[in-house]
């Protein structure tokens, strides 16, 4: 149709005369002189010749015919010159024929306006402008057709970029008319140094643009770089995130590809689907490679990863939103996630896609505490949890593609992926400034003088072997003796000290400490040795000093340095100040922390390798030693403990007392037994129930403890009595305490809001004035509490209002 249309132009154009063919001429050794000068457009691929001013003119000057033929023309020649592919003869022809349509409209269009007396210059815009209109839109057609797209829309997004260098063209055109009107046609040739011109000045500033675009794209590269860098970082602490960070990458894409995201959200999510785990960095490795289960503990710590993480990228200033999307990408649909606890569309659409895409390649991928699902599973799980983690639209894209997006992925992935290398061994280099632990065998190099004669090798080298031989057998009965002792004993005290006297043969130390962990931190059950005044009757924190940080990896240290313990006390440069420790970590059989052995001494390096496998040979036996005194401790401890208030029971009364009265018997020291039973508690019980009236013990047992010094002991010999003993009260001096006691039973009574009826009954009895045995001194005391108890009865009942204080000690 182009071509006919062109035909018929050209016939049509060849009835009306034409003008002088030199001029023809002159104007074609323009058009084809300007050919050569091609600008890029500022956007796309696309380029424009600079001969469009000289067509223009053409059709100001010469004849419909020639303008046609001069346009035919210049399209030849221009799919010829600089092009990177010469155009095919279907191009070419189709070129020709929609330059000559376009051209014999704008000429039509002009003489139309010049025959009505129109203006010269704005005929001239009019007809650049058909000419614009005539020649994009039958290329837009056949572009779109060959894409299978619309027209227009394709029209408006490719070619507007053009109409500027049209308006251009036509303004340098009605120029150079201007000038041939007043000095003759031949001075059209000013056009050509004008329009080189304009050419040089455009691509001298379109070379700065292009400088600056290179430069930007360099910085996004470098950008880009940068942050595979840091994600090789994180792979760096979890092997396992590097494959899944550019799988998880390559859904991202598509997904936010089909829900329509910007340019600037894509470019956010993109950099977020490799960052968002840069947080995992402040978490330990051993919780992020634990194979089960997470503690709720551990857990607490991994959360905090999303929140590290954005901080992070905060410090970048990133040009697109990617932070919000770091920290919101464990945010849940329904509001429970963390670290805000947003909910719905409130969530950054970023994060949204980054949760659901990161949970099912999580899924679909092996973990160090499972294996991977296949992909059917792991969607139907995500689906399953589609409006409840996450959000249901981007489920549905999902779902919709998952197969495909992992194949894609996998390919993707195996074509591109170069782990991290952390497998390799630097050779070179100094000692570091602390020195290497120090790995000597008992066997040490033998240095020998050049005239030593093989007499004396040979005789050195025997006696070597023979101490390597002894060595191994005292190492051998050492180990069986250890063995025999620990077995025989179920006294924590008395094992400590069996295993400390049994390793002092094998291994040299002079300090020997076993701590036991209590909570956060690490107890010293035992410091024994020339060094333990150095140390501080304190805890440990957990993963502070040689023993804390043990006992939070989970590995042994050979020869720290002692003096970082957070207990040691001693100073620098003092005699007898710990150089060296080796340390090991205690488990039970559940592989639980049970404690940690840690041994000092005052010379630097003292510990070699053969000291750490020998204490490690005999880890297994110390710790089921350990672990049952422990427990046997444990049992003790709870056969003399009441259940219900944690005071120690009768039985325990007993042998405290016992022992009190020994060590008053040797110092000459007063000792107070005072016997307290609660009034009214049988009412508490039949009226408020059993629990009440535990919970009224329980808190009444609690105030007592509060009362007491750490010399004071306070025991329930059953049911509502309990019994006091204090070291150093005297009869005299027991008013104030005795009254104490009352009124903390009133208090705690009051503040239950139990019946102000409930309230203590007490008696004491003094050592040594009221006896010096036990039973004597109980009996005496329970008998003066229960006439006391008689007397708090009279009382109520109005028979008597005798103070009751004389029944303490009548």
């Amino acid at each position: 149709m182009t071509i006919l249309s062109a035909v018929a132009a050209t016939v049509l154009a060849a009835r009306q005369p034409s003008h002088s063919w030199p001029q023809f001429g002159l104007l074609l050794v323009a058009v084809l002189l300007s050919s050569g000068l091609k600008v890029q457009l500022p956007k796309g691929d696309g380029s424009m010749s600079l001969n469009f001013p000289f067509i223009l003119l053409a059709i100001m000057q010469l004849s419909p015919l020639q303008a046609i033929i001069l346009a035919a023309l210049s399209v030849v020649v221009l799919g010829r010159i600089k092009v990177k592919k010469f155009f095919t003869l279907v191009q070419t022809t189709f070129n020709v024929a929609n330059s000559m349509c376009a051209t014999a409209a704008a000429s039509a269009t002009y003489a139309f306006q010049i025959r009505h007396h129109g203006p010269p210059a704005p005929a001239l815009a009019i007809a650049a402008l058909v000419y614009f209109f005539c020649s994009t839109a039958t290329v837009a057609m056949v572009i779109a057709w060959c894409k299978a797209e619309r027209a227009i829309p394709f029209w408006r997004a490719e070619f507007p970029w053009y109409l500027p260098f049209y308006i251009v063209g036509a303004a340098l055109a009605a120029i150079a008319q201007h000038v041939t009107a007043n000095f003759g046609w031949a001075t059209s040739l000013l056009l050509i140094p004008m329009v080189y011109t304009v050419y040089r000045s455009y691509q001298g500033q379109m070379n700065r643009i292009k400088e600056r675009e290179q430069h930007y794209e360099q910085t996004e590269a470098l950008h880009l770089r940068t942050i595979e860098g840091l994600a090789m970082a994180i792979e760096a602490k979890d092997q396992n995130t590097h494959d899944h960070l550019f799988r998880v990458r390559s859904y991202v894409n598509e997904i936010g590809v089909a829900l329509q995201l910007s340019k600037l959200e894509m470019k956010a999510l993109q950099t977020a689907a490799f960052l968002h785990d840069i947080g995992k960095l402040a978490v330990p490795e051993h919780i992020l490679n634990k194979p089960g289960k997470l503690t709720p503990e551990e857990f607490e710590k991994v959360k905090i990863h999303p929140v590290v993480g954005a901080e992070i990228l905060e410090r970048v200033r990133f040009p697109y939103p990617v932070v919000p999307i770091v920290r919101s990408h464990h945010e849940w649909w329904n509001g429970t996630g963390y670290p805000d606890g947003l909910k719905g569309e409130d969530i950054p659409i970023g994060a949204r896609i980054l949760t659901v895409v990161d949970c099912f390649d999580a899924l679909a991928s092996d973990r160090p505490y499972r294996k991977s699902l296949p992909p059917d599973e792991a969607m139907a799980i995500v689906k399953k949890m589609a409006g409840i983690q996450f959000d249901p639209g981007v489920v549905a894209v999902l779902e919709q593609r998952y197969t495909l997006l992992k194949q894609q992925a996998d390919t993707e992935h195996e074509r591109n992926f170069i782990p991290l290398n952390t497998d390799i061994e630097v050779w070179r280099g100094e000692a570091p400034g602390a020195g290497f632990e120090r790995s000597d065998d008992d066997l040490q190099t033998l240095s020998l003088s050049d005239n030593s004669d093989t007499a004396e090798l040979d005789q050195t080298a025997a006696f070597a072997s023979l101490n390597l031989i002894a060595a191994a057998s005292q190492e051998a009965q050492t180990l069986y003796e250890m063995s025999q002792g620990l077995g025989g004993s179920l006294s924590l005290k008395e094992t400590i000290s069996v295993m400390a006297s049994r390793m002092r043969r094998l291994i040299p130390f002079d300090c020997c400490a076993l701590y036991l962990p209590a909570g956060e931190t690490l107890v010293a059950q035992h410091i024994d040795g020339e060094c333990a005044k150095s140390f501080a009757a304190e805890p440990i924190p957990m993963g502070e000093g040689i023993s804390g940080w043990v006992a939070q990896s989970g590995k042994a240290i050979l020869n720290g340095n002692a003096t970082v313990e957070p207990t040691y006390r001693g100073k620098a440069g003092e005699p007898g100040e710990l150089r060296s420790a080796l340390s090991i970590p205690l488990y039970n059989l559940q592989r639980q922390l049970l404690g940690v052995l840690t041994l000092y001494a005052i010379e630097a390096e003292s510990f070699s390798r053969d000291h750490l496998r020998i204490l490690q040979a005999m880890e297994s036996k110390l710790s089921l030693s350990l672990q049952n005194a422990i427990q046997f401790k444990r049992a003790e401890k709870d056969a003399e403990t009441d259940f219900l208030t944690n005071l120690p029971n009768a039985r325990r009364l007993f042998l405290q007392l016992e022992s009190e009265l020994e060590r008053c018997r040797t110092v000459g020291q007063d000792l107070a037994v005072i016997v307290c039973d609660l009034n009214a508690f049988k009412e508490v019980n039949d009226r408020r129930g059993h629990l009440a009236g535990n919970m009224l013990l329980s808190s009444i047992a609690d105030g007592f403890r509060r009362g007491c010094t750490n010399v004071d002991t306070v025991a329930r010999m059953g049911g509502d009595e309990f019994v006091f003993l204090l070291p150093t009260m005297s009869a005299e001096g027991s008013e104030a305490r005795l009254r104490e006691i009352a009124e903390t039973v009133t208090q705690v009574a009051h503040t239950l809001g139990f019946d102000t009826r409930v309230s203590a009954s007490l008696g004491a009895a003094f050592y040594p004035a009221d006896g010096e045995s036990a039973e004597e001194l109980l009996a005496l005391a329970d008998r003066r509490m229960y006439l006391d108890k008689q007397a708090h009865y009279k009382t109520l009942e109005g028979t008597t209002s005798e103070h009751r204080g004389k029944a303490f000690a009548a």
